[in-house]
């Protein structure tokens, strides 16, 4: 029995050092902690419609080293809802309740689920993905589907499929019929220093021949001490009635850090809009809100904009826009910076809305705790211009948030 026990605990000792490091060999953790504070003045531009909240995200990536080729991918949400926001507003009760809500708060919501396999000459990635192409605005989703790369060395190309939506069943007949994403992209270096990309993609729903496609162009790179980035897109397709989608839109970025301590940059955006009563101005396939110009300065980047969810139409009305930005930052130390960004927004075609344009500026500072901790606080300022709208008042966003990335 004595030897029977030592046997027992000996097997349990060994099983006790193996998994950890096993764990350890095989398991990547990543991820972050943030608390956000909001604050915002004559929301939607309404004077005196104010509001003001807290809220918390837990964010955790797994990779899972399978082989040395092959790994599963798991991000996943966690506990993310507004503080003291109970059941209605899908976030955490106040300190008398013991336990959070059934809501948001104690949701686990998974964006990314995928596994991923790199065969030298092609790789394959397979599950809910993201799905991202140049600037994020043409293709911006989180989707399930599949995508296939290949190395040709100086070209990469990549083909991709992705499950838009069953519509609501998975029978596939007339109005249960599935809308599905197709794409296609080519990576290659330009010269020596600009990574490129040309790509197309399209949104196909079989059950109302709606479909919106995308072809397009992006660079990055750096001349000197001059960073670039550019990008060209056009669309088309139809809403399988009477009504044609249309768009060309151009996006170009300079900055320059000056020194170590000064860094200097402006953006050009510039949008067709239609006045073809037949036609809808689209800018994007899929839209996350991850290109929102006027915060993507700032700590609180594609958290809030200036221009709604759509900068290359801002108005909505398919009016196009003709914008510039200047911005800078201050590096005062290797702990505290700062910076601050001016916007100008107007339509490309005035004949179809009454948006005059729309001016936004923010200012933001950021100290690093540590060296993986931040404290920062940003605020955006929007003032519309808008005929026979003389009640518009500025709306003012002030932005807190507390961060820590592991």
């Amino acid at each position: 029995m004595k030897k029977l026990l030592v046997t027992a605990i000996a097997a349990f000792l060994a099983v006790a050092l193996v998994i950890p490091a096993y764990a350890e060999d095989r398991l990547e953790l990543s991820g972050e902690f943030r608390v956000r504070g909001w604050d915002i003045t004559n929301e939607g531009f309404e004077d005196n419609n104010d509001s003001a909240w807290f809220d918390q995200r837990m964010r955790i990536g797994a990779k899972v080293n399978v082989s040395d080729n092959a790994h599963v991918m798991i991000r996943t949400d966690l506990g993310e809802g507004v503080w003291g926001g109970g059941d209605d507003l899908n976030g955490f009760n106040s300190g008398g309740v013991a336990r959070p809500t059934p809501g948001t708060s104690s949701s686990v919501d998974f964006d990314r689920l995928y596994m991923f396999m790199d065969q030298g000459m092609w790789n394959l990635t397979v599950g809910q993905q993201y799905y991202g192409l140049g600037i994020l605005e043409v293709m911006d989703a989180n989707m399930p589907g599949v995508k296939l790369g290949l190395d040709f060395g100086a070209v990469q190309p990549s083909f991709f499929y992705g499950k838009f939506s069953e519509n609501l069943s998975l029978n596939d007949d007339g109005e249960n019929d599935d809308a599905n994403l197709y794409g296609v992209n080519f990576s290659f270096l330009l010269g020596e220093n600009f990574d490129s990309n040309v790509f197309g993609a399209m949104i196909d729903d079989e059950a109302t021949n709606d479909n919106k496609w995308a072809v397009g162009a992006h660079t990055q790179g750096k001349i000197g001490i001059l960073g670039l980035t550019g990008e060209v897109a056009h669309f088309g397709g139809d809403d399988g009635g009477v009504v044609d989608y249309t768009g060309t839109q151009f996006y170009l970025k300079g900055e320059s850090a000056i020194n170590e301590m000064f860094s200097l940059g402006a953006e050009l955006l510039y949008a067709f809009g239609t006045d073809d009563p037949n036609e809808e101005q689209i800018t994007g396939l899929v839209d996350w809100w991850s290109f929102t110009p006027m915060s993507l300065n700032t700590p609180g980047a594609a958290d809030f904009s200036a221009t709604g969810s759509n900068p290359f139409n801002p108005s909505e009305e398919n009016a196009g826009v003709q914008a510039v930005t200047l911005f800078g930052q201050v590096n005062a130390t290797e702990a505290l910076s700062m910076g601050a960004k001016l916007g100008y927004f107007q339509p490309e075609d005035d004949d179809v809305t009454d948006w005059d344009n729309t001016f936004a500026w923010n200012a933001w500072v950021a100290y690093k705790l540590t060296g993986n901790t931040t404290a920062s606080l940003t605020y955006l300022r929007t003032s519309p211009d808008v005929d026979g709208a003389d009640d518009l008042e500025d709306e003012g966003t002030l932005y807190a948030k507390f961060q820590i990335n592991f």
